[in-house]
């Protein structure tokens, strides 16, 4: 009788796969959420007089809710969700750390340097920035060369395209507050400031979150997405119109090249938002999924100033002051509401790493213990968020009147008690999930996670 091999045992799918890990970005974002929670309680106390003026808090507050807790979630979810999409195994666990120590290590260094006025520290902080975000261009980039090409889709593309225009903002940031890599552009030191905050909030923040929606939110209503095809239409004008509405003002051709990206990114903002109502009516209508989906009218609080400033039409408003305003919408009425819901649901679902053969974790399933995450919040917090927003926003427009005080103080007051009511819920919420992963038996070695 001839000797035969016995079969090849197949070893089954990488356990790492479609896994979700926490990562000391995520455990960052909700220390730098504390933090902008502190400086937003200052900017209330100034606007009644009650705190001596500083003029590097309001940088801190913007940068802090924008390269502290949005980057760092950023940094923490894209590698993650890539690998998730394409099937691929996460980044390894030097990888964290590394890029970890190098974004906070240059965002305090850029802090500080503005902060007390030192050139050097700001450049040297800019340049790591600099280097950490190419390098998760760079672990993106060879995560998709890795996958087969059947896997990918459009939103790994925006995924892909958001760290690289990252990188043209962080390019225009140089020039802005030193000497020592001053260039001259046609748009002047205001051009290059509109180029780095288009690039740096609409092209990666807003691409980056808008990508991350796409693929989480349906699994947050428990709902398919939509549509699939308006889906990709939206991703391609969104990135086709981001280039222009970045170069534009850095070439001092507002109404030409400003206008034209404008006009695509906002085409490609309608078709995304579209899509994000029907999947939300068509499934589980939490209180987490309505405070991201009310959160995306602010993004076109911005954009629905452009054309007035960009055509000359008067409104009666300082255009300085339409920037302070448009940015407080973008970064606190939208930025902000995404982030926290974020954070909620991605340590809601998480278990810590020393339990974490305790629990499959899948984005996909139900959230486990039975506890919806909405519960975090309620109708009336997101009805009372959004005005503030709106009165803050109106503050900031007419700073001279007498009642400016009164609306930022109040606006600030509300948003800083919810702001405060939620990080400490969501702490809670996570303190419930560890506590309960630890009464748990461990899985056994043949359960499996049914990815969906």
């Amino acid at each position: 009788m001839p000797h035969t091999e016995p079969p090849a045992v197949s070893a089954g799918p990488d356990p790492a796969i479609g896994r979700l890990v926490l990562t000391p970005f995520h455990v960052a974002g909700f220390v730098l959420l504390a933090v902008g929670f502190v400086l937003s309680v200052h900017q209330g106390l100034q606007a009644f007089d009650a705190v001596g003026r500083a003029a590097w808090v309001r940088w801190s507050h913007i940068h802090v809710v924008t390269v502290g807790v949005f980057t760092q979630l950023l940094f923490g979810m894209l590698p993650q969700l890539t690998a998730r999409k394409l099937e691929i195994a996460p980044p390894p666990a030097w990888y964290w750390w590394s890029s970890f120590t190098a974004l906070n290590g240059g965002f305090l260094a850029a802090w500080w340097g503005r902060a007390s006025g030192t050139a050097w520290s700001y450049d040297l902080g800019l340049v790591v920035i600099w280097l950490t975000v190419l390098a998760l261009l760079a672990m993106l980039v060879s995560q998709a060369a890795r996958a087969d090409a059947g896997s990918r889709d459009t939103t790994v593309g925006l995924y892909l395209v958001a760290p690289a225009v990252f990188l043209i903002g962080l390019t225009f940031a140089f020039a802005l507050y030193t000497d020592t890599f001053a260039f001259e552009v046609p748009g002047g030191w205001w051009g290059l400031r509109e180029g780095h905050v288009h690039a740096n909030a609409w092209g990666f923040l807003g691409l980056a979150a808008m990508g991350t929606l796409y693929d989480l939110f349906p699994r947050l209503v428990q709902a398919p997405l939509h549509n699939q095809r308006s889906r990709r239409w939206s991703v391609w004008l969104l990135v086709a119109g981001i280039g222009p509405l970045a170069i534009g003002p850095v070439l001092g051709m507002g109404r030409s090249v400003t206008g034209t990206g404008l006009a695509l990114f906002a085409g490609g903002y309608v078709l995304y938002l579209a899509n994000l109502v029907r999947t939300y009516r068509a499934g589980t209508r939490s209180g987490l999924a309505r405070m991201v989906l009310v959160a995306q009218i602010w993004i076109l609080g911005p954009a629905g100033f452009a054309p007035f400033i960009l055509f000359g039409v008067p409104l009666g408003i300082e255009e300085r002051l339409i920037e302070t305003g448009a940015l407080h919408f973008f970064f606190v009425g939208w930025a902000l509401p995404v982030a926290l819901a974020g954070l909620a649901l991605w340590l809601r679902n998480l278990p810590r790493p020393a339990h974490a053969d305790r629990i499959p974790v899948d984005a996909s399933e139900p959230l486990p213990l039975g506890v919806v995450p909405g519960t975090v919040v309620a109708t009336w917090m997101i009805w009372a968020w959004n005005l503030a927003v709106l009165v803050v926003g109106l503050g900031f427009f007419y700073p001279d009147h007498g009642w400016s005080a009164v609306a930022l103080g109040g606006g600030f007051t509300v948003l800083t008690l919810l702001w405060g009511y939620l990080l400490v819920r969501i702490a809670e919420q996570r303190w419930r999930l560890v506590t309960a992963l630890k009464r748990r038996p461990p899985l056994a070695i043949n359960d499996s996670v049914d990815k969906g």
